[in-house]
Order: C-alpha cells, then structure tokens, then sequence
C-alpha cells in the first residue's frame, strides 16, 4: 500500500488536486507519522512490556477549505486496515465518549479505563474539526490526551485555530490550558493557509442552485419541487419524529430526504447528538425559513453551524430556503469567524 506522499504526488499527477507548497510540507509529517507507525506496528514487544509510546502526532490548522480534511484523509487511507486507525468527525468522537463513560462501571478512573480499552483498537487517532466550545468536553480532554500518552494513541486532528485558541473565553478554560500544553509537546503543529480556497474550484462562478431567497412564495415552491424529485413523487409523512427523547415537528417525511423548518432545528434546545441521529437517517436536509442571524440571534447561529458540521461529515446534502444568500445570513460578530467554515462547506453542500 502506497504512503501518504506517493498517493498525494499521484493526485497531482492525475490532476485531481493543484501543486501546493504549503500543503506538500503538511504531507511530509504525514509521510513520517506513516512510517513511523508502520515500523511500530512491526515492533515485538513483549507482554510484560507497557504500551510503545505513540509517535508525534499532528495538528494542522487553518482557513476554510485549504485542503485539511482532504490531507489527513489522505492519510488516513493509506495506512493499513490492521495497524490500529479511527477516523471521526469531533463531535461525534465525544458523543462516543460521553457514552461509554456513562456506561463505565464505578471505578476510580473510569475516563483511563476507557481510553485504555480503546488502545486495544486504536493506535493512531484522526479526529476532523477540532473545536472546543462546551465546557463538559474541555474539563474531558487534559485527562483524556494525558491518557492517550500512557497507553500509546497517536492523534491527528484537523482545525480553524491554532492551539492557543482553543476555548478561548471559555469557563473554567484554566483547567483546559493542561490540553493545550499536550497537544504542544505531543503534537506536530502545522499552519495551513493561503489565499485559494479548493472548495471553490469546482464552481468558479459561485452559482449554488439550492439556496433559494428571499423567503416567499417562489423560493418555496422551489423547495416543494426540489423535495418531489427527491422522493419519486412519494406522499410525504407528517408524523413528527423522536429524537433523543424529544419530539421534532417535521414538514415532511419521505426516502431519505427529510423537510424541516429552521426553527424546529436551530431555535430549540437542540445538540450535536440531535444532529448525529438526523444525519445518520438521511442523505438529503430541506431546511425552509432560514432567517439573516444578528448578535442577539448567537444560540440560534451555533447550532445552525453545529448542524451544518454535522451534516458536511455525513455527506447530507442541504436544499433551503433563506432570507439572503448564506454568505450573508450571518450578521453578527462572535460567532463570525465559525461562519466563514460554514459558508465553505455550504458551496459545497448546496450542489447536486
């Protein structure tokens, strides 16, 4: 099986990706992580032996759309099946852990005991969109990175900020400075950027033909025809949905296309565990009144952007409906820098 490197250089080659230097720099520590765990893996150790100690990870960082995810996957797939790999998006790594604490039996450590059972698996773990914004999962991460170091885990991780930043603000973020020193030492940090955004290559003239504005008549009959083709003319189910233990009023249900409205999904209590199980679910979102979101609209704003993360890594594909174009249905300022990813994956989402 060919390395990160020769499968990158052959992308270029076949013109797949554009030669890029800062990219080909990312690709080398990938190439040397790849390598180093495959040496690993051919190491006799024997059973009175403690865990090898995880090779240097990597973290990269960076603007939208600069290639991140599509390196670290990269090399992801080049590694083989049997030397330990997991990949998941961040959300739903937690959502794992959260779980498989609450089923933990009473122990003294039940967050080493879980990381220590997943070390029987895991050797090198790929976590994409590292971004630390709920207190319960920053008070998670130093005792779970520190335990990734005594049984060996490997992590490479994808992000739109640089270390430092990570829970910048947030409560009690002097206990998540330990997390932060972590991935410092234990970790390859890399600075992706540039100007050229690769999401956009495919669609020079920016034209996304399933974001229809403004919210009327005409841009929902839009959706209406969008969501008949979807589902072979199929009569749609109304039945409300249940999720995690919550009700969901829907517009409508049919296949595997699902039509709701904004204000069931984004302006109610609703979680990234919420999103995972619609994702999961479905290969297709119709999301109508999507409101332009201020300041005063930040709750709101979040967990439309958690749904779209969510939503980007199960491939789910997104026809809504909106007050303006999504590049300006944001118009607050916190949460302005998270929009700029979401606005990125959107092009993408957007097309057929």
């Amino acid at each position: 099986m060919s390395g990160p490197l020769a499968n990158y250089l052959a992308e270029i080659e076949a013109g797949v990706i554009w030669r890029d230097a800062l990219q080909a720099q990312v690709v080398d520590e990938f190439e040397r992580l790849h390598q180093n765990l495959l040496q690993q893996s051919q190491t006799k150790r024997w059973f009175f032996q403690s865990a090898l100690a995880a090779p240097q990870g990597i973290y990269i960082h960076g603007s939208v759309g600069r290639g991140k995810t599509h390196l670290m996957d990269l090399f992801y797939d080049s590694l083989p099946a049997d030397i330990g790999k997991q990949r998941q998006h961040y959300h739903e790594f937690m959502l794992w852990l959260h779980q498989a604490l609450r089923s933990t039996p009473d122990t003294k450590d039940p967050l080493d005991l879980v990381c220590r059972r997943l070390a029987k698996q895991v050797k090198v773990l790929c976590l994409d969109e590292f971004l630390v914004n709920d207190i319960a999962n920053a008070m998670l991460l130093a005792g779970m990175l520190a335990a990734f170091s005594r049984y060996g885990i490997a992590m490479v991780t994808t992000s739109n900020v640089r270390p430092d930043d990570l829970y910048r603000d947030g409560l009690q973020r002097v206990k998540f400075l330990p997390a932060i020193d972590w991935i410092k030492q234990h970790m390859q940090v890399l600075h992706l950027d540039g100007d050229q955004d690769y999401r956009l290559q495919d669609d020079p003239n920016h034209q996304h033909e399933h974001w229809y504005f403004p919210i009327n008549a005409s841009s929902r009959y839009h959706l209406q025809d969008c969501f008949q083709q979807k589902t072979q003319f199929q009569a749609p189910d109304l039945t409300a949905w249940l999720i995690n233990d919550r009700t969901l009023p829907i517009v409508g249900h049919a296949e595997n296309t699902l039509w709701c409205d904004f204000a069931a999904l984004c302006e109610q209590p609703r979680h990234a565990t919420d999103y995972l199980v619609i994702a999961e679910r479905i290969n297709t979102l119709v999301l109508e009144n999507i409101p332009v979101m201020s300041a005063n609209d930040d709750s709101a704003a979040r967990r439309f952007i958690t749904l779209i993360d969510v939503l980007y890594e199960h491939g789910v594909k997104l026809i809504a409906q909106a007050a303006c174009h999504y590049q300006m249905i944001y118009q607050g300022d916190k949460l302005a820098f998270e929009f700029q990813r979401a606005a990125s994956r959107l092009a993408e989402m957007l097309l057929d």
